[in-house]
């Protein structure tokens, strides 16, 4: 029977989350947290507080400080819980900056509802079923999946227009993806390549 899942960050403070439960329709609760959180007594508080309710909680643990980290934990999460047939929802109120903004991030990507839980529970503007991926043009997409190494960005232009894309929608694709750091471009014995920046390369694999 599909379930409503609750992936929520959690720091140290967890009214932070025990507000989110009070607010948030669900039947499970997930932990976005770091070790050392879950060694605090705001953890334990919070665990006897699920287990009293007869509620089940499960953990995912990262990083709170590295946003690569949280961001694929969080990604995971709500894959793992979508494939299962579960609508997932996410809270961003608890945990680190890092840790909250990658979360909702994550949310984005997957068009997940996500809410921010502190005086009253405020929806957040996800778009649900919207990935973030969707938020790219088709052009884009296309330039992307053909970048999988350092390509002339002469060779991407005669691919795509191949595949019946205009040169000057492929030059925009280009510049529009580097300038949001999707790409980026060095020029080889004057030939100007692109390719997926070193720093950006698991967020490009995931969106793909």
């Amino acid at each position: 029977m599909p379930r409503t899942v609750l992936i929520s960050t959690f720091g140290f403070d967890e009214q932070k989350v025990l507000r989110a439960l009070r607010w948030i329709p669900y039947d499970r609760l997930v932990l976005l947290a770091g070790d050392k959180s879950l060694k605090e007594p705001g953890f334990r508080r919070l665990e006897a507080a699920e287990n009293a309710s007869g509620g089940a909680l499960e953990l995912l643990t990262v990083d709170p400080f590295d946003f690569r980290s949280c961001f694929e934990g969080a990604l995971g999460g709500i894959r793992r819980h979508r494939k299962a047939g579960d609508e997932v929802r996410m809270n961003v109120s608890g945990g680190t900056k890092v840790l909250a903004d990658a979360a909702l991030l994550a949310a984005f990507q997957e068009g997940v509802e996500a809410w921010h839980c502190e005086d009253r529970p405020v929806r957040l503007p996800v778009l649900k079923g919207v990935t973030f991926s969707d938020r790219l043009s088709t052009v884009q997409r296309a330039v992307l999946a053909f970048v999988d190494r350092p390509r002339r960005v002469s060779a991407i232009v005669e691919r795509l227009r191949s595949e019946g894309y205009s040169e000057r929608a492929v030059q925009s694709a280009i510049s529009r993806l580097r300038e949001a750091g999707m790409l980026s471009g060095t020029l080889t014995a004057g030939i100007p390549f692109v390719s997926v920046p070193p720093a950006s390369e698991w967020f490009v694999r995931n969106i793909r």
